[in-house]
């Protein structure tokens, strides 16, 4: 069995963000558009399923084909469940690499959201220490919980998985938006400082951070996209500011965001 410490140690000392490679994530448009085309269908068919029991569309068998971290074959299916009461719109089962899709969480207008849940989920599909069932047990029962208020969504963002699963699309949109407007760089880095000491509603009603919003978001930038952009820049900078709590977990990724700057 794979040591924790083995694995920890190699991947802090790669401190990079997991690469869900580009063609791999870009089929995800051709799974929404499918979704978006047949989404009474889909939900008919697994009304009633849960994220352990979910329906399994044969076009979704063995959808995304790519690496695991330990260069391993890895065929991630698509399945789909109907639990409006479940906590989120994406699950990843680890077990049976089925990407589970929570269908009354799904939004046909937001490709953009649907494209994050996807990489999220498949950076828990690549993860060793999400793979190896026994480990994994190991560290949930340390470090694992089901955010389900704000306590509780706090030491979730914190949970080594959980910070692998949410830096690698927040720091691609980073980065992205930064290398279409490189002059904002310096405004960036100062409100990763202030994020540090200052709480999210003063950085909001800043105005040296008015364009902000848009380097943390795939949407177009513009003023019909307004208030998707600014709720979207609120829950990233949430999730910052539990990373910020904590100087090693910050450290971290920050400098994941600052490899990826380079």
């Amino acid at each position: 069995m794979i040591k924790l410490f083995d694995i920890l140690k190699e991947i802090y000392l790669l401190e990079g963000i997991i690469k869900v490679p580009q063609e791999v994530l870009s089929k995800s448009k051709e799974a929404f558009d499918y979704i978006n085309s047949n989404l009474n269908n889909l939900k008919s068919k697994s009304k009633g399923k849960n994220y352990k029991n979910p329906y399994i569309d044969s076009k979704f068998k063995n959808f995304f084909k790519l690496k695991d971290l330990k260069n391993q074959d890895l065929n991630v299916t698509i399945g789909f469940y109907n639990d409006p009461e479940d906590l989120g719109a994406g699950r990843m089962d680890t077990e049976k690499d089925i990407l589970l899709i929570n269908l009354p969480f799904f939004v046909g207008e937001d490709y953009d959201d649907f494209e994050d849940t996807v990489e999220h989920e498949l950076v828990h599909a690549m993860d060793p220490k999400v793979r190896d069932i026994q480990l994994f047990g190991k560290l949930y029962s340390k470090k694992g919980v089901e955010p389900i208020n704000d306590k509780t969504m706090e030491k979730y963002l914190k949970s080594p998985w959980e910070f692998d699963a949410f830096t690698a699309p927040l720091i691609n949109k980073i980065v992205n938006n930064i290398k279409k407007s490189p002059s904002y760089k310096d405004v960036l880095i100062k409100l990763l400082s202030d994020i540090k000491s200052k709480d999210i509603d003063t950085i909001l009603s800043s105005p040296e951070y008015d364009q902000m919003p848009y380097f943390f978001t795939k949407k177009e930038w513009k003023v019909e996209n307004w208030d998707y952009i600014l709720n979207e820049f609120k829950n990233e900078l949430y999730k910052i500011k539990a990373w910020a709590s904590k100087p090693t977990l910050y450290k971290r990724f920050t400098s994941r965001l600052g490899k990826e700057l380079i």
